[in-house]
């Protein structure tokens, strides 16, 4: 066999190879509900990592509702990101004194608690991005020196392909332990933002899997201030607001339309209507694309009541 046959038979497998991995890949990307039947169940009291039930590593203080001005950090993901993305237009639309307010936040795709205990091992340089509020904070730091701010809430989460696997949450204790440590506030109330499912096939499990590990997380670590982002999206894609794509943009982040919109109703009352005595209902800021006022306030609706029923997803909206 000459070079010229050896290397026709070698693009030959290369091609032959590379059809294989493209049916795999659809075969994977196109399952339905049913093919996800294998998934395990995830059930709160089975959750079982060897430490008892009443181990309760942190207290957290009480969400500061007298705060003035009130001053909140997110660290976190894209995911972060999604859930803040239309929170300014929320409070310019709002009768919010925005010189008593300011959220920052500093995001990395894909983080988790590790990335951040790395990041601060190795005193990176961090960006902390203004979100809404006229209250001035340091921008640019390592994380210890943005956090020693006076920040009144930190609003954390955990990525969205680990946060329904309990085993992902041991870094947390060693992470909330350098958070303390960093702010000067030792007052600061901790928030966690429960997440969304994926689509379409994943949505049980997922939705299983954050709402337990979330209960098992505010009971071991004490963060009892929970967004329940992921409960508001759920209870919405089971009305008219959802869509071919689940009110997501990639089968994981939500579209920049009422998906984004919703979330960010759930940040504003959980967040701040204790605090500036609003409601999200009734906002007149409404989400981009064709929706009718209906609609936007179907999705206002929809993250009040994530926020006073905080796990129940499967709930349907009247």
């Amino acid at each position: 066999m000459n070079r010229k046959d050896i290397h026709l038979l070698c693009w030959k497998k290369a091609k032959m190879w590379s059809f294989v991995l493209l049916a795999a890949t659809l075969a994977v990307t196109s399952c339905g509900d049913d093919d996800y039947d294998f998934l395990p169940e995830y059930d709160y009291n089975t959750l079982n990592d060897g430490i008892a039930d009443d181990v309760k590593y942190f207290n957290n203080p009480p969400y500061p509702a007298n705060a003035n001005p009130l001053r909140i950090l997110a660290i976190g993901s894209s995911f972060t990101d999604d859930a803040t993305y239309y929170l300014d237009n929320l409070v310019k639309a709002s009768d919010i004194d925005e010189d008593r307010l300011c959220i920052y936040k500093i995001v990395e795709g894909f983080s988790r608690f590790n990335t951040w205990i790395d990041k601060s091992n190795k005193e990176e340089t961090l960006y902390a991005k203004r979100i809404t509020g006229n209250v001035e904070m340091k921008g640019v730091g390592t994380l210890k020196e943005l956090l020693s701010q006076a920040w009144d809430v930190i609003v954390i989460n955990q990525a969205s392909d680990a946060s329904y696997k309990w085993e992902s949450y041991s870094p947390l204790k060693p992470y909330m332990e350098m958070l303390l440590e960093a702010c000067t506030n030792k007052d600061v109330c901790f928030a966690f933002q429960l997440q969304w499912s994926h689509t379409p096939g994943e949505m049980p499990y997922v939705m299983q899997g954050n709402t337990a590990c979330c209960q098992k997380m505010a009971n071991r670590y004490g963060i009892d201030v929970i967004i329940p982002c992921g409960t508001a999206i759920q209870i919405a894609r089971g009305t008219s607001l959802n869509d071919s794509k689940y009110m997501t943009r990639d089968r994981y982040h939500l579209n920049h339309g009422m998906g984004c919109y919703i979330a960010s109703c759930v940040w504003f009352q959980k967040l701040l209507s204790p605090v500036f005595g609003c409601s999200v209902v009734g906002n007149s800021a409404k989400p981009d694309g064709n929706y009718t006022a209906d609609d936007t306030l179907l999705g206002q609706r929809c993250a009040e009541y994530a926020v006073n029923n905080t796990y129940d997803y499967t709930h349907t909206m009247d």
